[in-house]
């Protein structure tokens, strides 16, 4: 006894799917909510607490970016190029609204990446991620002699931003600048931070 999706139909009189009918009713409950790995997939059971909430949602893996022609937007899972063919991604794609006759810039509905599989809390290089692309690192040092490298290393890191935790004996926050080296780090400068100091420091890559 299996559950048959594509029955009943609108063809035929429902007398001839009798026996598809009552299997699918028998197997109802068991497609409607299935448990694997401790994971509820589709939808909370009947009958539960959140009965018929959403839960797990499959995405069948795309090879390609979708078009979107019509007056709506499409969301589905693709390999990332920062982790292709390792795990897909979730993609969101929009209808096409430039050029007009009022604007004519070719604006392009260029996929827009949602999802990364990768966070670092423990530290002390912090690391989550931006819908559209955007790796961003933060942390704190108390050597700049060191450069800071990030981690997972990003396609590009164009913004690299530090802040001091202290003053001069002037009360005046000591002087800060930023240097990138390369696409995983960077180095805070301070010509008036000549000892032990502490600074906080935010960094944004592409993914």
């Amino acid at each position: 006894m299996t559950y048959t999706p594509i029955k009943p139909d609108s063809g035929p009189s429902p007398a001839v799917d009798t026996t598809y009918i009552r299997d699918n009713f028998a197997q109802f409950a068991a497609i409607f909510s299935s448990t694997a790995g401790g994971i509820i997939y589709n939808h909370t059971p009947i009958n539960d607490r959140n009965q018929g909430d959403h839960e797990v949602v499959l995405l069948e893996k795309q090879a390609t970016d979708p078009e979107v022609t019509e007056n709506w937007a499409t969301l589905y899972a693709k390999d990332a190029n920062s982790n292709a063919g390792i795990q897909p991604q979730i993609f969101a794609r929009i209808q096409k609204f430039l050029p007009t006759n009022i604007d004519p810039r070719n604006a392009q509905n260029t996929p827009m990446q949602l999802t990364y599989n990768q966070v670092n809390t423990a530290g002390p290089v912090y690391q989550s991620f931006i819908p559209g692309g955007f790796l961003v690192y933060f942390g704190t040092t108390n050597n700049i002699a060191v450069p800071i490298t990030v981690s997972p290393v990003p396609t590009s890191l164009f913004l690299a931003i530090a802040a001091p935790y202290n003053v001069t004996t002037g009360n005046i926050p000591f002087d800060t600048t930023t240097e990138i080296l390369s696409t995983s780090q960077f180095r805070i400068n301070s010509l008036s931070a000549t000892g032990v100091y502490t600074f906080g420091w935010v960094a944004i890559g592409t993914v």
